[in-house]
């Protein structure tokens, strides 16, 4: 009696193993990864949302909203960061977007967004260039920079000044340069996105609003991480 008792619940464990698994197919299981606890597993009739490209919304800087910029039918790329209500956007093209604050050209801050298509190896190739062309006059340091993967790219943040002879410096004086490049492949092709806040770096109060600006800047609401400024 005891052997057939034993059979009759292998049979049983058996069957409610295979309705088990035979439902995978209509249940949806996820898994959640939290930095407190341990892997915790759900089991749902329908699946959750889709992932989105939208931005993130978390918490902005105090004044600033957060603008979204679609690089067009060359760059199929969105680029979003926080901004105030100060800066004049003096856009040009899709690919090509100027935002300026300032009484004159001579000392206006400028924060740049730009996409081309790029003729590198990969994402890191792209990355790899600009680091290596950039900040490379007379005078130009990078006090802070960080590098790695986000998303279908790769990317290279930074603080720095640029010397009076760069090509990029306001009225040839010292400028600071607060960024990011990514190198990133969409749509089948490879792009440069940059994104650039440059001042005088005698205008310390635009020095301090790049530093809270840059941490906002996502590609594809993907966040770009920054460095530990200096």
């Amino acid at each position: 009696m005891q052997g057939s008792s034993r059979v009759r619940a292998v049979v049983a464990g058996t069957a409610l193993l295979g309705v088990a698994l035979s439902g995978c197919s209509v249940l949806q299981i996820r898994t959640a990864d939290r930095d407190s606890g341990p892997v915790r597993v759900s089991v749902q009739k329908q699946a959750g949302q889709d992932p989105t490209s939208e931005p993130t919304d978390g918490p902005l800087p105090e004044g600033m909203e957060r603008q979204t910029l679609s690089l067009g039918d060359d760059c199929p790329v969105k680029v979003s960061f926080a901004i105030g209500d100060d800066w004049t956007d003096a856009s040009t093209t899709p690919s090509f977007h100027v935002f300026t604050r300032g009484t004159s050209t001579a000392d206006n801050d400028v924060i740049i967004v730009s996409c081309s298509q790029a003729f590198d190896d990969s994402p890191q190739a792209v990355v790899d260039a600009k680091r290596k062309y950039s900040f490379a006059e007379q005078g130009s340091t990078v006090s802070a920079e960080r590098t790695g993967t986000i998303g279908a790219g790769s990317f290279w943040s930074y603080q720095g000044v640029l010397g009076g002879s760069e090509i990029f410096a306001i009225n040839q004086e010292p400028t600071v340069l607060y960024g990011a490049r990514i190198g990133y492949s969409t749509n089948g092709r490879l792009v440069d996105i940059g994104v650039e806040m440059r001042s005088l770096e005698t205008d310390t109060a635009a020095a301090e609003d790049f530093r809270k600006m840059l941490p906002t800047v996502e590609v594809d609401g993907e966040k770009v991480p920054s460095p530990a400024f200096r």
